[in-house]
């Protein structure tokens, strides 16, 4: 996996942190889901073995 695309996952996770933060914030249980499981996708495909 290049350091490019790490950076980007990275920053993808950033945002979507700070969306599901409002979204909680704000009480939108359903918004709150669907970007959890956002997060989980990007957080199981480029996670390395071992890590």
């Amino acid at each position: 996996m290049s350091n490019h695309s790490i950076i980007e996952r990275d920053y993808q996770l950033e945002k979507l942190e700070f969306a599901l933060a409002i979204s909680q914030s704000n009480g939108d249980k359903i918004r709150s889901d669907i970007i959890k499981d956002q997060i989980e996708k990007i957080g199981f495909i480029f996670q390395e073995p071992g890590t």
